[in-house]
């Protein structure tokens, strides 16, 4: 059977016994005080048929409010279910338990200090539980969804959560990995972190949907072209010069840097574009090292960098890139498709907010 989601109040005034009782595997009600009140002696007048309700006494109809607890309906809480328990263990948090057993019922000994109702015993109501956030969770931390918080507003005892599934199994997911659930967040906070979630969304599509468009438009030596664009946005103010073609020396751009303090020496960086479906072999490098041979004799050399549509490297490409590097004593850097893609989009971003200015 799927797991059901419950949101069930406790005594706000005995918060510390009975999250004690909870970390013990307990989950205790209040409403529990005389052995008459045991859910299952109520059940049992409801099988016997007729006006159970007439043969109940006062202090038993006051736990019919608990009667979810048993388990005996569709409509009811069984093994496996997941409780959230608001102002456990203080005010403004909750914590998540889950169901472990079977109910019973068992009067728990009160003390002076917990006796606050003068009744000697109570709490009798009892679920085996499993405590999943001994720590609780803030309910204005940042992982709590607001209709987590609206529907604790709620104020009947207990009340289905299943349509609150979702946001439960994530803050479950993110307790599991060690995330912070105890400190609450501003809502400016808040509303930052739903601004970036956004944009991080927002980047997702845009790269979805740039991918398609970029192949669908662009092949071969084609994609020199949009990664000039980008380039020209990304290093605004460089010189960057296009020298692909029969005299490209292993290099289809050059990026310029003037050195200002040897104005007769620039500074380069040396860029090959390799339109590759799948891999990308170790070849390619031996234009890197062509283009590093010819253009050192005009500049300083300050890294060579391999743009490619490719989505992974060969086997042995980056033992020789390695080799390479250190006979160059350069850095040598590979850009695989997917930020090759990212460059693109970000290259295009800045377009347009310089057109916007």
């Amino acid at each position: 059977m799927k797991r059901r989601y419950w949101a069930v109040r406790t005594d706000k005034d005995n918060q510390e016994l009975i999250f004690k009782e909870l970390k013990l595997g307990r989950f205790r009600q209040g409403w529990g005080y005389n052995d008459s009140q045991d859910l299952r002696v109520i059940q049992s007048e409801i099988t016997k048929g007729g006006k159970w309700w007439a043969r109940l006494t006062s202090i038993q109809n006051e736990v019919l409010r608990h009667f979810r607890m048993l388990g005996e309906g569709d409509d009811s809480i069984k093994i496996g279910d997941i409780l959230l328990l608001p102002n456990l263990p203080q005010h403004k948090f909750f914590c998540l338990a889950e169901v472990t057993g079977k109910y019973y019922f068992e009067r728990l000994q009160l003390n002076s200090k917990q006796d606050i109702n003068q009744l000697g015993a109570d709490y009798g109501h009892i679920l085996p539980t499993k405590l999943l956030t001994p720590n609780g969770i803030n309910k204005f931390n940042n992982y709590v969804n607001a209709d987590i918080r609206s529907t604790l507003k709620t104020r009947i005892r207990m009340w289905s959560l299943n349509g609150y599934e979702s946001h439960i199994e994530k803050l479950l997911s993110v307790h599991s990995k060690g995330e912070e659930l105890t400190i609450a967040t501003t809502g400016s906070e808040r509303l930052n972190s739903a601004w970036e979630k956004a944009i991080q969304n927002a980047k997702e599509s845009l790269y979805n949907q740039l991918t398609k468009e970029l192949d669908s438009k662009f092949q071969a030596a084609e994609w020199e072209e949009p990664i000039l664009n980008v380039l020209k946005n990304l290093y605004q103010g460089l010189e960057i010069r296009k020298t692909a073609g029969s005299g490209e020396h292993g290099a289809d751009f050059v990026i310029e840097i003037p050195d200002f303090f040897d104005e007769d020496i620039p500074w380069y960086i040396l860029i090959q574009v390799k339109n590759y479906v799948g891999e990308i072999g170790e070849q390619v490098l031996n234009q890197i090292e062509d283009a590093y041979n010819y253009y050192r004799k005009d500049g300083k050399i300050l890294a060579g960098i391999i743009l490619t549509t490719a989505e992974r490297i060969s086997k042995n490409f980056e033992m020789n890139k390695k080799a390479l590097q250190n006979r160059l004593s350069k850095d040598i850097k590979i850009i695989l498709r997917k930020r090759l893609i990212e460059l693109i989009s970000e290259g295009l971003s800045n377009q347009l907010f310089l057109k916007q200015e």
